[in-house]
């Protein structure tokens, strides 16, 4: 267990890329109306050096862009420039945050007024060459006029030889690509279709509008081939659906562990679904609550086993899926802010006798009770580099 402390942090808005490099974003207002300029951050923990990517680009994030890629040396963001009589253009930047190179992928012009509220374009990037540009125009459905993104166009695009290919899978371009989670140094998770989770969307569109929602297990290289072979029906075997009745809320991924959830609005149920990417063993716990009231915050692997968090009179219990028993409770007064393996990171308080409030933050090796580490500061937020190096940010 490596523990450090970063102290005088101002804001916690971080985002791990490998190792011991973590993205920062800082928003200001820009040019565009909902569209703040954006200027990227690249945190070197060990060496406590930040530096900015890119000082001298204008950067927005118009455009939803995912890098599949696992472990990646690059992290990808849209700049702008203005040509005069000609409106504004947008470029695509891959820059390497380790030797601090730059290309360009892609140029596109575009109306920026268009974005975030009747456009919408996501991009995956696959692999070092190629990519998914998802497009997709604000349509009405339902008996409400609900307004989303419902129809969406699909094109594979090899940046390097500067050549596009159509996608026509009927699933793809019916449902659209909603996410794509990294796995493995060549695998990936995909979510396909519409979640009836957000704006109470299941009371706005008929059953018949409804999308259906897939979880795929995908390998990269093979998918990119499938791709380019024009097919209207890829063959992609599914890990779990769901369709009007049941929605997927919200997925991550820990260890060789998807860990989703699945509301049931007919039951009034969220199933916390375990499914194990390598062995394909599957765990579940039921919450019987409300869609506002997320149980998937509260799973986590531990020492390659799932567990479900669970909050009493007695503290928070750390249940075992796979016996199926409480491993370990710890008091009320810890609030239990993150996990890295089996280092539990809390937070607590007192008063001293001028009744001023003391903040401190504590580390405990699970499943011990005992505070091997308490340092005195008010909690921001923490991040691995491996799961057994953690960086805590103390403001």
């Amino acid at each position: 267990m490596n523990i450090r402390f970063l102290a005088q942090a101002e804001y916690f808005n971080c985002i791990h890329l490998k190792e011991d490099i973590i993205l920062e974003k800082e928003y200001t207002e820009g040019i565009f109306d909902d569209l703040p300029k954006v200027r990227y951050f690249l945190y070197y923990l060990e060496e406590n050096v930040r530096k900015e990517v890119m000082p001298h680009d204008d950067k927005m994030d118009i455009f939803q862009i995912t890098n599949c890629q696992f472990d990646s040396d690059f992290i990808y963001f849209t700049s702008y420039e203005e040509l005069p009589l000609e409106g504004y253009i947008f470029n695509i930047i891959r820059y390497n945050i380790v030797d601090h190179t730059s290309i360009k992928i892609i140029t596109l012009k575009d109306d920026a007024t268009l974005y975030p509220k009747m456009k919408e374009i996501k991009i995956f990037v696959l692999d070092d060459s190629n990519l998914i540009v998802q497009r997709s125009l604000l349509q009405k459905k339902g008996s409400q006029g609900h307004e989303g993104f419902y129809e969406h166009n699909l094109l594979l695009f090899n940046f390097l030889k500067n050549k596009q290919i159509n996608i026509y899978d009927e699933n793809l371009v019916k449902n659209g690509i909603e996410y794509i989670l990294p796995c493995g140094e060549n695998n990936c998770i995909m979510k396909t279709g519409f979640s009836l989770f957000k704006d109470d969307l299941r009371n706005k569109i008929n059953k018949e509008e409804a999308s259906v929602e897939s979880l795929f297990a995908i390998n990269i290289q093979q998918f990119i081939s499938d791709l380019q072979l024009d097919r209207q029906n890829l063959v992609m075997s599914a890990i779990d659906q769901s369709y009007y009745d049941t929605t997927i809320v919200h997925a991550k991924i820990i260890e060789n562990y998807l860990i989703y959830s699945k509301y049931n609005f007919e039951s009034n149920e969220e199933n916390v679904i375990f499914y194990n990417i390598i062995s394909k063993e599957l765990y579940t716990c039921i919450n019987n609550t409300s869609l506002n009231d997320s149980l998937l915050k509260n799973a986590t692997v531990i020492d390659e086993t799932p567990y479900m968090l669970t909050k009493n009179s007695s503290g928070t219990q750390f249940f075992n899926l796979v016996s199926n028993e409480i491993v370990a409770t710890y008091s009320e007064d810890f609030h239990i802010e993150y996990i890295n393996n089996t280092t539990i990171i809390s937070t607590s308080s007192e008063k001293n006798l001028f009744g001023k409030e003391k903040k401190f933050v504590n580390i405990n090796k699970f499943p011990s009770k005992k505070v091997v580490l308490q340092e005195n500061g008010e909690y921001l937020g923490a991040v691995s580099s491996n799961r057994e190096t953690t960086f805590i940010f103390l403001k």
